[in-house]
């Protein structure tokens, strides 16, 4: 797909692309994304992210266009030819239609999926706690990623005008949910005891990622005991390492975490860290078919 984007069954330059002026993705941020990482020409656990994406959709009464890549759908299997694997974006709109803001019946849903490439390896990251934006339970389609993202990019942009490249979201209660394009996990203990993997459960407003799901599954395959509860900033802060989970990074240490005036580094990576970034590459490479990277 170099070159080019597939939009509404239609591979087409990104200059011919174009969005109708009263399509309500563009208008209201009624749709959903899904953010695909390609290896070897499959997309890693594509039914997962398709089963969130679908979910978010029917939650907005939108009903999904077909997974086999007719009437509109999305091609299924990605094809990709760089080396390493494309980040494949999958947009889905609600439609188009109406003079009103509304989520009633309209057009057909926009379908867009993008390609790009990643870099061949990421740095670990540096992180600020943002204090201009905090998660709420009660906002609207926790479950699902929706184009309304406005939230985690003004933390984002928080974090970078610090000079840091990710942003930790908190609660109003002060514990850490997420980071501002990934899961977070902190690795307590350790040393003269046993590891616990501990990252925000869902009912905290956390993302159900993709990946972070996998890594749960990493850990329990290598033993190490891991727990889905709330996650303190203090007890985030006093860890000996932390990483960041998402489809893109996979695995990815958290090198610093910046709060007011205050730096944690962490080991990065440690242990843990390098022990599940390798069963994270070991699960990939098997399901996608693909040799395991370094």
């Amino acid at each position: 797909m170099s070159g080019y984007v597939w939009l509404n069954g239609a591979l087409l330059p990104p200059s011919e692309a174009s969005v109708p002026i009263d399509d309500r993705g563009f208008l209201y941020g009624a749709a959903c994304f899904e953010t695909l990482r390609a290896f070897g020409g499959a997309a890693f656990r594509l039914g997962r992210h398709l089963d969130r994406l679908e979910a978010g959709l029917r939650a907005m009464g939108v009903e999904p266009p077909p997974r086999d890549g007719g009437a509109g759908g999305p091609p299924v299997r990605v094809r990709a030819h760089a080396r390493p694997g494309p980040r494949v974006p999958l947009t889905v709109s609600a439609g188009t239609g109406g003079a009103r803001p509304g989520l009633g019946p309209a057009g057909a849903p926009l379908v867009l999926v993008t390609a790009q490439p990643v870099p061949e390896s990421v740095a670990p990251a540096r992180a600020l706690v943002a204090r201009g934006t905090r998660v709420t339970v009660d906002r609207p389609l926790p479950f699902a990623k929706t184009v309304n993202y406005l939230g985690p990019l003004l933390a984002l942009e928080e974090a970078r005008r610090a000079g840091l490249d990710q942003a930790l979201l908190l609660d109003l209660d002060g514990d850490v949910v997420e980071a501002s394009t990934a899961n977070v996990f902190a690795v307590l203990g350790g040393e003269d005891g046993d590891s616990l993997l501990v990252t925000p459960p869902l009912e905290a407003g956390a993302l159900p990622g993709v990946t972070r799901e996998a890594v749960l599954e990493c850990a329990r395959g290598l033993r190490i005991e891991a727990a889905e509860r709330r996650l303190p900033l203090a007890e985030l802060l006093a860890a000996r390492e932390a990483l960041l989970t998402n489809s893109i990074v996979g695995v990815q240490p958290l090198a610093e975490l910046r709060d007011g005036e205050r730096s944690h580094h962490f080991e990065a990576p440690g242990p843990v860290t390098r022990a599940l970034a390798a069963a994270y590459r070991e699960a990939v490479a098997r399901e996608c078919g693909v040799a395991p990277s370094a």
